[in-house]
């Protein structure tokens, strides 16, 4: 699904060039659940942009789902983005004045879905995530592991073929980010393919394969 082949990339600031990703070359199978390892600022979430299609590399080619995506312009890669991905991050950024079903029908509002079948959807996700039971709460009062269970709905809210998670369990306490994690398992079980960004092992070890960054480089899988 995923093809990655001698990606560079640097952040130019004045008079200064800072390279993140050197050389990186990476292969994901459809159905796969893989982590990306490594402490903060050796380029993990550098990485799962380029694969989301939210920044483009300086060299070299990506390619997902068979079409070369480091050669598409800004629109086609918002149609990449809006049809075949889904995003989780670690800071959920929900509409606080909306209610659960409106934030998680938020995609579907950039795709033509009407408000009627968009919380018709969402209302259908939320319950798939054990959220049912919370229909008419914000997001303020939610508690954080719940808060990721909805960004989760709203991720899945388009039917994506791929979902990227960068740092999901990072705010959360570890019975929570078990909890998050085996909510990843069992999606990647009937066949989501998975790329997750994570520092903590414990995290790392539900994926298939496990890659580690360090400095730029990507090693790997393990």
């Amino acid at each position: 699904m995923i093809r990655v082949r001698s990606i560079d990339k640097s952040y130019h600031l004045p008079g200064q060039k800072i390279p993140v990703l050197k050389r990186i070359s990476l292969d994901i199978k459809e159905g796969e659940f893989v982590a990306i390892m490594g402490p903060s600022g050796t380029g993990k979430s550098t990485l799962l942009n380029l694969l989301g299609c939210l920044d483009v590399a300086d060299s070299g080619e990506l390619t997902l789902d068979q079409q070369v995506i480091s050669s598409m312009d800004d629109a086609a890669l918002a149609e990449i983005r809006k049809h075949k991905l889904g995003f989780v991050f670690q800071s959920t950024s929900f509409v606080d004045y909306l209610d659960l079903p409106d934030n998680v029908a938020i995609p579907g509002f950039y795709s033509g879905v009407s408000r009627h079948q968009g919380r018709e959807r969402a209302i259908g996700l939320l319950n798939r995530v054990g959220l049912g039971h919370r229909l008419t709460h914000r997001p303020g009062q939610l508690s954080g592991g719940e808060c990721q269970r909805v960004a989760i709905a709203r991720a899945l809210f388009n039917s994506p073929r791929l979902l990227l998670a960068d740092e999901p369990t990072g705010n959360l306490d570890s019975h929570t980010s078990t909890e998050i994690v085996n909510m990843l398992r069992g999606l990647n079980s009937e066949g989501l393919t998975i790329v997750l960004i994570t520092h903590d092992e414990a995290v790392a070890s539900a994926a298939d394969k496990i890659f580690h960054m360090d400095d730029g480089v990507l090693k790997g899988p393990a």
